[in-house]
């Protein structure tokens, strides 16, 4: 199963560029950068570097309006110093892919109703208009696809600069050329876009790493784009309100997970539209988010994309 998940990490890196050899001590260093502005180094194990690489991928497979890369960084000669100093030993979740939400959360919301509002126009020409993407686009009946891309890390504890202690983005995309079926018929689902910049992140338990953590992230809206943001049949994800997620990462490359009967059967998470917003805190509560809803098809039969929790340490 290592050696599976090892070939797939490779088969992955010549699509975006990963070098993928590792240390005699089986620690690589490699650098993330975003295109939202980010770079961090971090000094990772093989199955870490693994799912990293999967995540990126998802985020060209799935866009919702971030892109990264991760390149491998020449290894310093004080390693070990180097090692628990490293950006790397701060908490992360790095995520992309899409996941499947069910037309019926948002009866009475955006979607069948508010004055009328069913079909919304497109923007052409942007990049969120591209249809979901991946070797599988069929939409399920009774359900809509959502895409998501994740870049959240927590500062060094030595950091004085006086800036928030969490860094990254938070999006999500509805592509186009999506319909739900209501009682008043099918009607199109408008494409939209939201991207956020995260003001808390939090694992538990405390350190725990995947499958038994899960990770929590809130986010502040700084941007929508497109049709209004479905927040479940509350209302609509605006600016500058904050976001909730709750994320799973079950420990597995997708479609490799080795034992269902421990771990979920797919990564998880859960957040708008498929729960609303919930309150305006920009600290992390658990609460309302937890990460039931499977990371690709509603039923958890497969997995698109990859989600990415990495603990410190």
């Amino acid at each position: 199963m290592r050696r599976a998940a090892l070939a797939c990490a490779i088969t992955v890196g010549l699509l975006i560029g990963i070098a993928l050899p590792t240390s005699a001590i089986g620690l690589t260093q490699v650098t993330l950068s975003c295109d939202d502005g980010t770079s961090v180094t971090l000094v990772v194990d093989t199955d870490t570097l693994t799912s990293l690489a999967a995540s990126v991928q998802a985020m060209l497979d799935y866009p919702a309006g971030l892109t990264c890369t991760l390149v491998q960084s020449p290894l310093p000669i004080a390693f070990g110093a180097i090692a628990l100093a490293s950006a790397g030993s701060n908490p992360f979740i790095v995520a992309g892919g899409r996941w499947q939400v069910d037309c019926k959360l948002l009866t009475g919301g955006l979607i069948g109703g508010m004055g009328g509002r069913d079909i919304v126009a497109r923007v052409p020409g942007a990049w969120y208009s591209l249809p979901a993407s991946g070797s599988d686009s069929t939409q399920t009946p009774g359900f809509f696809w959502v895409n998501i891309a994740v870049n959240v890390h927590q500062k060094d504890s030595t950091d004085t600069s006086g800036n928030p202690p969490f860094f990254g983005t938070l999006n999500e995309t509805i592509p186009a050329n999506q319909t739900c079926e209501t009682t008043s018929g099918t009607i199109s689902v408008g494409e939209a876009h939201f991207g956020s910049t995260p003001t808390c992140l939090l694992i538990l338990p405390p350190g725990a790493q995947p499958p038994d953590a899960q990770a929590f992230v809130t986010s502040k809206v700084t941007e929508t784009s497109g049709a209004a943001f479905p927040a479940d049949a509350s209302g609509s994800v605006t600016a500058p309100s904050y976001v909730h997620f709750g994320f799973q990462d079950n420990g597995n490359p997708p479609g490799q997970n080795p034992n269902t009967s421990i771990t979920p059967t797919t990564d998880t998470l859960n957040g708008p539209p498929a729960t609303a917003e919930g309150t305006q805190s920009q600290e992390c509560d658990p609460a309302q988010w937890t990460p039931i809803h499977p990371l690709g098809s509603a039923d958890g039969q497969k997995q698109y994309g990859n989600i990415s929790i990495h603990n410190g340490g």
